[in-house]
């Protein structure tokens, strides 16, 4: 977990560095609308040696203000949404426990401290007191940007309730062990503030913070204009310092600080507006795009009829794949007492994509585009409403899926392969490939990792009864009744296939 005090700095930095750039804009305003405009060209001044221009100053700073009003607000909204807005996932109740304890250590140190510079008797230096382990399922922290999920299967509602999420091995959410929670489809750990963010894309101290799903249109917009008003004042600068110096044999200072400035800033805004327009075009973020071509999803996918590809919820055994069931069986602890029907519980189908396939891609540029910018062209020139990827409520997933979640469906067997006529082969889906099919059965079941062993994209082990997995046995009938009678008698535990596909 990063330092408080390197957190602290980052965030500093990050807010300074903003009115920096806000004094640089004002300064600019007065080189190009004094200096340039009134002073060269509507009332020029008498050593400059020639008549007024009135029109071309007009003109020029018409343009100039529009352009400036279109930078400053997309400038605030970026920073607004930023600060107030950002996308962090909550912390669990561990994490805050600890950052609490440091604190109070913190404190006690520099009281410490204070008592030896006084010359005063100082009190015993704070000693850490030993307690025990948090009950990481009796405390929630209602306080942290939201409720925390518990570690129950119930608490897992806002994942397995979507008909797709991004999970591990083991079925489960990934989990950061820096937060001491589950991590939303796309989220990741941003250092520099030593949060959780939903589909972060960077830290950006030029903007104040983190930019992520609540504002990364926002900062296209603002990266956008601030290419073009640079353009335009390298334009207006370069010509008119260029004039100067063959009618005069002289140069402006404040012209050539605009037109320094403007080439810096233009390079740079020129650059993340191509290089943003492009990960937006084909939905993927900054960090999601490194090692991109290389990336295998893990996924679990629901499946939505789990008798008819030959998946019984009370057994233990699965068609062609590993899966998960939530919430718990009736007969786990957890629900005792409760009312639990063998209906409401969603089988999952634990599947991995093949390298290089991102299963946010809609298949179109215009459609990816669309999930950041909006749907409207008055949506994608004017920084009011938040990206539609920003909303989470569809029961489908967490974000928009594209072609290769279909794929990967028809793959397994999980949907009817498509034909020339649009009908499904029987009626029913079809069995697995042999993608899914050359999976050894005598591969050793992998159990619910220890808390102790948890590191980020493991997390602490659930309850075995919070959750059942599956996995066929391809050895033939006499193996499958064979291996399901001798694993009657044992405790259920997670069996998945330890190699990758």
């Amino acid at each position: 977990m990063a330092s408080s005090t390197d957190t602290r700095a980052s965030l500093a930095i990050a807010r300074i560095i903003p009115a920096l750039i806000i004094g640089l804009f004002v300064y600019v305003c007065y080189a190009v609308t004094k200096q340039l405009c009134i002073n060269y060209l509507i009332h020029p001044s008498p050593h400059y040696h020639h008549s007024p221009r009135l029109g071309a100053g007009v003109v020029i700073i018409v343009i100039f203000y529009i352009l400036l009003i279109a930078v400053l607000t997309t400038y605030i909204r970026v920073l607004s949404t930023i600060i107030w807005n950002t996308g962090f996932l909550p912390r669990g109740a561990a994490c805050n426990l600890q950052q609490k304890q440091a604190e109070n250590t913190a404190a006690g140190q520099r009281d410490h401290q204070k008592h030896r510079s006084n010359g005063q008797q100082p009190n015993p230096p704070p000693e850490k007191v030993g307690q025990a382990e948090p009950d990481l399922e009796s405390g929630l922290d209602y306080k942290a940007a939201g409720k925390a999920y518990p570690f129950d299967a119930y608490g897992l509602e806002s994942f397995y309730t979507k008909d797709v999420f991004v999970c591990q091995e083991d079925g489960r959410p990934r989990y950061c062990s820096k937060c001491c929670q589950f991590k939303t489809d796309r989220a990741h750990h941003c250092r520099e503030v030593d949060r959780c963010v939903r589909k972060m894309d960077h830290f950006c101290p030029w903007v104040g913070g983190v930019v992520s799903e609540t504002s990364y249109k926002f900062f296209i917009q603002f990266v956008f204009y601030t290419s073009l008003f640079c353009i335009f004042n390298i334009i207006i600068t370069a010509v008119f310092t260029a004039e100067l110096r063959q009618n005069a044999g002289r140069v402006n200072a404040h012209w050539l600080v605009v037109l320094g400035v403007s080439c810096f800033f233009g390079l740079f805004a020129s650059g993340m507006t191509l290089s943003s327009l492009q990960l937006a075009m084909n939905n993927l973020t900054t960090i999601e795009n490194i090692g991109h071509k290389t990336k295998v999803w893990t996924l679990a996918v629901h499946i939505p009829r789990p008798h008819d590809i030959g998946i019984d919820p009370e057994t233990q055994w699965a068609a062609t794949f590993p899966t998960v069931t939530y919430p718990a069986p009736r007969s786990s602890p957890l629900l005792r007492g409760q009312d639990s029907k063998s209906e409401d519980r969603r089988v999952f189908a634990i599947l991995r994509t093949q390298p290089g396939e991102n299963p946010w891609d809609l298949g179109s540029y215009m459609k990816n585009l669309q999930q950041v910018m909006g749907y409207t062209v008055a949506d994608w020139l004017l920084p009011l409403k938040q990206s539609p990827c920003a909303d989470h409520s569809s029961l489908e997933s967490a974000f928009a899926l594209g072609p290769a979640i279909q794929k990967l469906k028809r793959e397994a067997g999980l949907e009817p392969p498509e034909q020339p006529n649009g009908a499904a082969v029987n009626g029913r889906s079809t069995p697995a490939p042999e993608r899914y099919k050359n999976k050894r059965a005598d591969r050793p079941s992998r159990s619910v990792p220890s808390e102790d062993q948890s590191s980020d994209g493991i997390g602490p082990a659930l309850p075995p009864q919070a959750y059942r997995a599956h996995h066929h046995s391809l050895h033939g009938h006499h193996g499958r009744e064979s291996q399901a009678s001798s694993s009657r008698s044992q405790p259920s535990e997670i069996s998945s296939p330890s190699g990758s596909d």
